[in-house]
């Protein structure tokens, strides 16, 4: 009797969706029944990705053309709990009429709440198990209000059977700030490395998309995937068309918008091209010389596994972007560019040192050699089997 796997994913952006469906397509090969629920951009992804996905209400922080609007995030603080509420009822339907014989959740806590009441099994993945506040607002009092809410969350998060970190172990841990330290998720938590896609594209297929995006030798190339909320990247991509301009006698640009459902041939700008959305994005990734990236987690541990340096642009006061790009400044295989700050002077000032400084690229060796050793993918369906 084929078994089936109900995967509840966080559906602002499209990094949950992206990881997920490749733990559901192993499952299916596996001969599991596989079914979504989510919300906003990751229906629409996960759905034209084959899947079938049920639309759950919209449960999101608020955004404004820079980033996360904290003022009005706590404004509709009672909004968002009855969203919440209506959610777990949501999910509730869902269970009673699709019977998952378990349930899995990537940063979707009204789903693991649901699977709790109906006594149903359930794998938390998340790298974002605290809640962290935007820097500015990092003072004494606020830092103890912020552990105190990271341990009432650990203890909610710990309803499932386990939690599944998608990232690698310290002292490489990616999302460090956001999964450490919290007493209430103790032996409940395991880092199971990336669920990133790596590139096995063959040789033609590369061959094929260099000679169409015009790649040579002469000009080294630079991926910039802009990801997030539609708000809240016209300006960041307007700075990457000027930063390619800028640099067009080296380097060669290709942009991806991120525009679920886009336009796939790329436009002709100066310095490179520009997709709506990428179709060839994996070849990109193994092509590209140098990745341009917001902080999400997915691109960042892709990034990795495919021994890329970055220079990161984080959402303005997305927390968990900053201190993912934090890390890869720490760890030094990448350079972390203010939001508030940022340039096409100041990008084109990164991109051209992290091509000139091979340290970034050593780091970035090292780094993809520890992370390739662990699977991510294969380690979640192992345990989501082992529970069912």
């Amino acid at each position: 009797m084929k078994r089936r796997i109900h995967i509840a994913v966080y559906g602002s952006g499209l990094g949950h969706a992206s990881r997920m469906s490749l733990v559901a397509e192993e499952l299916v090969n596996q001969d599991n029944i596989v079914y979504f629920s989510s919300f906003d951009q990751a229906v629409d992804y996960l759905r034209e990705m084959g899947f079938h996905c049920e639309r759950v209400p919209s449960l999101d922080i608020n955004w404004n053309e820079e980033g996360v609007s904290v003022k009005k995030t706590l404004e509709d603080l009672p909004i968002l709990f009855s969203k919440f509420v209506q959610q777990v009822r949501k999910e509730r339907e869902i269970m009673k009429r699709l019977h998952p014989d378990i349930v899995v959740s990537d940063t979707r806590l009204s789903a693991v709440v649901a699977a709790y009441i109906g006594k149903i099994p359930s794998v938390t993945v998340t790298n974002q198990i605290r809640i962290l506040l935007p820097p500015k607002f990092h003072k004494r009092t606020l830092n103890k209000i912020e552990d105190v809410e990271a341990e009432l969350l650990g203890l909610l998060w710990s309803l499932s059977n386990i939690i599944l970190v998608p990232d690698i172990p310290s002292p490489y841990t990616i999302s460090e700030a956001n999964t450490g330290g919290i007493r209430t998720t103790n032996g409940k938590v395991k880092y199971a490395g990336f669920m990133s896609p790596i590139s096995r594209v063959g040789t033609e297929q590369l061959a094929k998309v260099s000679k169409e995006l015009e790649l040579s030798k002469e000009k080294r190339v630079v991926f910039a995937q802009v990801s997030g909320p539609p708000n809240t990247k016209s300006k960041l991509i307007d700075l990457i068309r000027k930063a390619a301009n800028i640099l067009s006698d080296r380097f060669i640009f290709i942009i991806s918008k991120g525009e679920v459902g886009g336009e796939k041939k790329p436009s002709k700008i100066k310095g490179g091209w520009i997709y709506e959305w990428c179709p060839v994005k994996d070849e990109l990734f193994s092509l590209a010389d140098i990745l341009v990236v917001r902080g999400g987690h997915t691109t960042i541990s892709q990034a990795i596994l495919h021994s890329k340096p970055v220079v990161t642009i984080p959402i303005l006061n997305h927390s968990e972007q900053m201190a993912n790009a934090s890390r890869v400044k720490e760890i030094g295989f990448g350079k972390l560019l203010d939001p508030e700050t940022v340039s096409a002077e100041v990008i084109s000032s990164a991109v051209s040192e992290l091509s000139d400084n091979s340290y970034f690229k050593a780091k970035a060796l090292e780094l993809s050699n520890v992370a390739q050793s662990f699977n991510g993918v294969k380690n979640a369906v192992n345990i989501i089997n082992s529970l069912i």
